[in-house]
């Protein structure tokens, strides 16, 4: 860590940030790499206030503050300037008119598809649309090098609070990202040394299909099941009865479904583990464990909910080894083909987009909905619509608990998990959360 007028700016990558560098240098030229949030903004609008908002989001975090430039292919890391968010008044649109929404969606897909240069600048950058009714569109754009899903859900809470707060008022710091990275340091060999017991005498499982060889590809593709608002409120409560959060009973349905398509008596699963509850720095930490399950693993015979529960605990107690040294420890140092890893990441969300501070709401904008006809129409090209990025062997089950919208939405790799394969796996999995199975 380094500072530069007073903010503080990294000086070295994670080991999240050099595969996704890896990434990047794979699909340079695309906005692959690319994520981020679209708010829809009504209510009493100061523009000149969100602005400063804004930037002072950006710049309160470190790894926001950094600039990447690449020297072939090496990333280099400095101080950067945040420029102002862009603003485009846009009098002849109105929120009202599903033409005119259309065409707001059409230009923030395209601000959103806008490559990072890559020449020292900031990974972050900002977009507001005013519309001729007084309200407005926020699009924040980040480079997965900087953020994260559980980032991003922080850099939209700050913007809500520094709006609040206004230009006068002092913005409390934010934790260091590299004092996260500095802490994990400090632990690694008491965690390799978990780890290497925890998983050995590893048996090999067979999941599905056989998998590509392991790589970067963006062959993903996702599918979308609405949930039942019933069923929604079923998977809580019987999360509250059996002692654990949302996330821990559905990662234990998922893996108990799992673990029986894949035939074997012990399982390794890869899930979604976001340990940051007393942290606000952002970027992208490996926020995934390995949960251990199955008869011969420990606890087997007190069932899956019991070992899902362990294995989070102890995952997020040892993650001075990141996910992927754990990948490699069982891949180089003890022979398990990255083909037999089962490929699950599990992660229960609601309306946490949703805020309004001072007369003014902020609601999540779904860039994808353009009214059906378009939609439908590149759907209708099947591959040609490029879907999201997953690492081969992947398969990513969001669960959105809202009551807004509440659905399933899986992540898959095309080429692994046919589609077939996921819709039944998806089916069987809601059956066991309906009927209090998980």
């Amino acid at each position: 860590m380094d500072r530069a007028n007073g903010s503080a700016y990294a000086t070295e990558l994670s080991r999240q940030q050099q595969r996704l560098w890896e990434v990047e240098c794979l699909v340079r030229g695309t906005a692959l790499l690319h994520t981020g949030i679209a708010l829809r903004l009504e209510g009493i609008l100061d523009e000149k206030r969100l602005s400063h908002a804004v930037t002072a989001v950006f710049r309160r975090h470190e790894l926001l503050n950094t600039g990447f430039r690449a020297d072939c292919e090496t990333p280099v890391l400095g101080p950067a300037t945040h420029d102002e968010p862009h603003v485009l008044h846009r009098p002849d649109l109105c929120a009202d008119r599903a033409a005119d929404l259309a065409e707001v969606r059409r230009a923030a897909a395209e601000a959103h598809a806008e490559m990072f240069p890559l020449d020292g600048g900031p990974l972050a950058r900002a977009h507001l649309t005013l519309l001729g009714d007084g309200s407005g569109v926020l699009l924040l754009t980040f480079h997965r090098l900087v953020m994260d899903l559980f980032s991003l859900h922080q850099v939209v809470t700050d913007v809500q609070e520094a709006y609040r707060l206004g230009p006068d008022e002092p913005f409390p710091p934010a934790d260091r990202y590299s004092a996260l990275l500095a802490a994990r340091e400090h632990r690694r060999a008491t965690d390799w040394e978990f780890w290497r017991t925890e998983l050995s005498q590893f048996p090999t499982p067979w999941i599905a299909e056989r998998r590509p060889q392991p790589g970067w590809l963006p062959e993903g593709a996702e599918l979308r099941v609405p949930l039942d608002a019933t069923l929604s409120g079923l998977i809580q409560a019987n999360a509250r009865a059996a002692r654990c959060t949302p996330t821990v009973y559905v990662t234990a349905a998922a893996a108990g479904r799992v673990l029986e398509r894949s035939g074997a008596a012990d399982l390794v699963l890869g899930t979604m583990s976001a340990n940051r509850m007393n942290s606000d720095a952002v970027g992208p930490l490996a926020q995934a464990v390995l949960v251990r399950v199955g008869s011969s693993a420990p606890h087997g015979d007190q069932g899956v909910l019991a070992q899902v529960r362990r294995g989070l605990r102890e995952g997020i107690a040892h993650q001075g080894v990141e996910f992927e040294e754990i990948v490699d420890l069982l891949t180089d140092g003890m022979g398990v083909a990255r083909d037999d890893l089962a490929p699950l990441s599990v992660s229960v969300t609601a309306d946490s987009w949703q805020g309004s501070v001072a007369g003014l709401a902020f609601t999540l904008f779904d860039l994808d909905d353009d009214g059906g006809a378009g939609q439908a129409e590149e759907e209708a090209e099947g591959e040609a619509a490029a879907g999201p990025v997953v690492r081969p062997s992947q398969l990513d089950l969001e669960f959105n608990l809202s009551a807004a919208q509440p659905q399933l939405v899986v992540t898959y790799d095309r080429q692994c998990f046919g589609a077939p394969w996921c819709e039944r796996f998806a089916a069987d999995l809601l059956t066991d959360l309906a009927t209090g199975h998980g």
